[in-house]
């Protein structure tokens, strides 16, 4: 049996969640039981070209950093262990989803940004207890798609129009993966 997820536009409170500006993006959520590597990596694939960038806001574990080492997998350091990677083929992507997944299975912020024109250090995120998530060096019209990769699923956040609806999105989902056309805006 396939595993099932959904997809719906995001409500208030996730769009809050975040300091952008939220009239140039559509906000859409897919929420999956059991995130996965191949899930991620078949997303990200299927609707970007290279560069896409990962920021990870902390690889606490030792095989998170040991992978980065060993493939020699070029990252810009931002915080005491939160790291920014650009991707530019198919084995780091597959690589850095499986991070990822760890990461955001253990309740860790992975964001992934695809755009033109980004840099590494534009990207790095700030935070306070009472106010959304900023990336306060980032020009937002440099940035296409934006998507925030949670235990549960993902928040995207796009100007594209091949993917701003639920309807558009679930054609890059892997067919793996089944539609609950029940509880996704469809």
């Amino acid at each position: 049996m396939k595993t099932q997820y959904f997809v719906q536009y995001s409500n208030d409170s996730i769009i809050n969640y975040f300091a952008i500006p939220k009239h140039i993006f559509t906000s859409i959520d897919i929420g999956i039981r059991d995130v996965g590597t191949d899930f991620i990596f078949t997303l990200v694939q299927n609707m970007f070209s290279f560069p896409i960038f990962f920021v990870l806001e902390s690889v606490i574990f030792d095989h998170g950093k040991s992978i980065i080492s060993k493939r020699n997998i070029p990252s810009y350091k931002f915080s005491s262990d939160g790291f920014i990677i650009k991707i530019e083929s198919v084995e780091t992507l597959d690589a850095i989803c499986d991070i990822s997944v760890d990461l955001a299975l253990n309740g860790i912020s992975v964001f992934i940004f695809y755009g033109q024109g980004l840099y590494e250090e534009d990207l790095v995120p700030s935070r306070q207890w009472n106010k959304p998530i900023e990336f306060k060096n980032l020009d937002f019209q440099k940035v296409e798609t934006f998507i925030d990769v949670s235990e549960v699923g993902f928040t995207l956040f796009s100007k594209n129009n091949t993917f701003n609806s639920p309807r558009k999105v679930s054609h890059f989902i892997s067919a793996a993966y089944s539609l609950d056309v029940e509880n996704s805006d469809i």
